[in-house]
């Protein structure tokens, strides 16, 4: 009856979690899942996700499973901890309960509070966003691939270079090996695998750096703009205050 019971659970959870789920074993329960903030529909405003594992042995659900984090994005080693802490602590709570779906419940509620960039840009070591700053706080981007940010101004610089070195990889090969004469096949390579992140070195593909293109294009036509406004914005303050000091003397030579 137990087995029964057991494989009623693990079908609701399949139920909710369809694709992102993957079942390993039916009885005792071993599943993965892959879980996301309830804001991830859409892309923009997810910052975190992670592929839970649930693990029971024959005796649940008297004996809560083991839950372990397989896999995740966006995630410190602290913020792995909390939500770990926080599963196995509704796993207690529930126990001799039939809980896999509260336990998914419990991490996406804790995901989804986690769904905000932490800490500092990884490349310059100031933090992401400036809370004193307000608005005036610098714009960011994430990598798709692992969800890791940065400063637009940042990853600008850190992408120029980059380029660099693959155009002077590209050149080196082309030169050395003979038998490779299709330059555009090299360029395809490229392409297919542009870089590694420069936190975790996971691969980030074409798609990631169109993002950050985008994204840091945009800033930066937008602080040129504000540069360029407030340059001929100050030439025109200083020459009108030049002419006001110089009225004014006029007029004091004048009446003295």
């Amino acid at each position: 009856m137990a087995e029964e019971e057991v494989a009623a659970e693990v079908e609701a959870v399949m139920a909710m979690y369809s694709d992102d789920c993957k079942v390993v074993e039916i009885y005792p329960p071993h599943l993965l899942i892959h879980l996301k903030p309830r804001t991830a529909d859409v892309s923009s405003q997810q910052f975190v996700e992670a592929i839970i594992a649930m693990r029971a042995g024959p005796k649940y659900p008297e004996e809560p499973p083991h839950i372990s984090i397989v896999d995740s994005k966006g995630l410190d080693d602290l913020r792995k901890n909390h939500l770990i802490s926080s599963v196995r602590n509704k796993a207690f709570e529930l126990a001799s309960c039939f809980m896999l779906v509260a336990l998914c419940e419990e991490a996406v509620d804790r995901l989804s509070s986690m769904n905000h960039p932490d800490g500092n840009c990884p490349l310059c070591l100031y933090p992401l966003v400036d809370e004193d700053a307000g608005s005036n706080s610098l714009p960011f981007m994430k990598l798709m691939s692992c969800f890791h940010c940065f400063h637009c101004d940042c990853i600008i610089r850190w992408w120029n270079w980059l380029k660099m070195q693959n155009d002077t990889n590209l050149s080196t090969a082309s030169t050395s090996c003979r038998d490779i004469r299709d330059k555009q096949g090299m360029h395809k390579m490229m392409e297919e695998s542009m870089g590694k992140c420069p936190v975790c070195r996971k691969v980030f593909l074409a798609k990631d750096i169109e993002h950050v293109l985008n994204l840091v294009g945009t800033h930066t036509q937008l602080v040129s703009y504000l540069y360029r406004f407030f340059k001929i914005f100050s030439r025109w303050y200083l020459c009108n205050f030049l002419k006001y000091v110089y009225a004014c003397l006029v007029i004091l030579i004048v009446e003295g």
